[in-house]
């Protein structure tokens, strides 16, 4: 990632994605907590049963370390 980081800014994303997904007449959640993933994922789950788009933004904190093949 670091060259990908460097080069294109690739972990340097930013945007409310579940605002978007909402305003455009989906279902849009972000979440932050661990703790919070099931219960938006069955959120999410039956929002699709109904028919509605679902957007799942899951807020996560920058990989500090990565694979590199040898």
């Amino acid at each position: 990632m670091k060259v990908s980081t460097e080069k294109y800014r690739s972990t340097d994303i930013s945007g409310d994605y579940a605002a978007m997904a909402r305003a455009f007449g989906g279902y849009g959640e972000r979440i932050t907590k661990p703790e919070d993933i099931v219960p938006a994922i069955k959120r999410g789950i039956e929002q699709t049963k109904k028919g509605v788009p679902v957007l799942l933004e899951f807020i996560t904190s920058k990989e500090t370390s990565i694979s590199v093949p040898k």
